[in-house]
């Protein structure tokens, strides 16, 4: 019996040892390097399972031969899928939520394979047909999988948060609902206006204090603001909860600067893991002329 085992643990690595997962920030493999070794990957998968076909069909190898062969097919599909969103270098706020339920689905899809795979070995060792070294590889690439699949749902929820925290911004549009904000929204006009320019030295400060990144959650124009229809240029999205040490720290510093903030204590009523910081004037309506400047983020999209 054959079974189909390969690590991703290298893989794995480039999305499990960035700072803090933080929102926007992560980071993965070298442009191409590792989409180019799943699409190679997918290609074989593809000719094996039309070469085992072919052998089942004359008899050479039994039909569960070619069961094998799907399974792995499905497998290394499901892993292109996670190339092209958890281990691509696709900024978590440029990706859909439609694109992360599929990388989640595909990463449980991947783990439930090698559930079964392991299930297999476990009724072999426990006929005495294989010895207890060969299950190694195959509960090591089990571990590897459930952590892919934890990988993949925190990015989900990170996402998830972020559309919160675009949500309450839209709220702001609204001056009838200014009223209902006053308890979950801190507000500092400063000098009224902020530049990019401006963030190295505030995540340079944070780093000094705090010793780890800024956690940025969105930087700039994003899919998602874009998609409530606000304009975040030249805005910055800290997840941060603006009562905690470090949102504190936080305020402090902007205001210290004059730089202009929002500080929501959650994103939407009573949903707390959506706090953040706003850097920079309340994002305005998103003009349609805006989007087709050249200069725009996401003009060519």
């Amino acid at each position: 019996m054959v079974f189909f085992v390969r690590s991703t643990v290298a893989f794995c690595a480039l999305a499990l040892f960035h700072p803090g997962l933080t929102l926007g920030q992560e980071k993965s493999a070298p442009d191409g390097s590792y989409s180019a070794l799943a699409a190679s990957q997918l290609q074989r998968a593809k000719e094996n399972e039309a070469r085992i076909k072919a052998l089942v069909d004359d008899g050479t190898l039994p039909p569960s031969s070619l069961q094998q062969a799907h399974d792995q097919l499905e497998d290394v599909q499901d892993e292109a899928t996670l190339s092209a969103t958890l281990y691509s270098d696709t900024k978590l706020e440029e990706m859909t939520v439609e694109q992360a339920n599929g990388m989640v689905d595909a990463a449980q899809r991947r783990l439930d394979r090698q559930t079964v795979r392991l299930a297999e070995l476990q009724k072999l060792l426990d006929m005495g047909i294989i010895a207890r070294s060969e299950m190694t590889n195959v509960q090591t690439e089990l571990a590897t999988r459930q952590h892919v699949v934890d990988l993949a749902k925190n990015r989900l929820t990170l996402l998830q948060q972020l559309h919160q925290m675009a949500a309450e911004e839209q709220r702001l549009e609204s001056k009838a609902h200014e009223a209902t904000l006053e308890g979950s929204m801190i507000r500092y006009d400063g000098k009224g206006l902020f530049s990019m320019d401006e963030l190295a030295g505030i995540e340079k400060a944070f780093e000094v204090r705090f010793h780890h990144p800024l956690p940025v959650s969105a930087l700039g124009q994003s899919l998602v603001h874009q998609s409530m229809g606000l304009d975040h240029r030249n805005r910055v999205d800290v997840a941060l909860n603006p009562e905690m040490p470090e949102g504190l720290w936080l305020r402090q510093y902007l205001e210290v600067h004059k730089v202009p903030y929002l500080a929501f204590r959650n994103a939407v009523a009573g949903a707390a893991t959506g706090a953040h910081i706003h850097i920079g004037p309340g994002s305005s309506k998103l003009k349609v002329n805006a989007l087709r400047s050249p200069e725009h983020p996401l003009a060519t999209r």
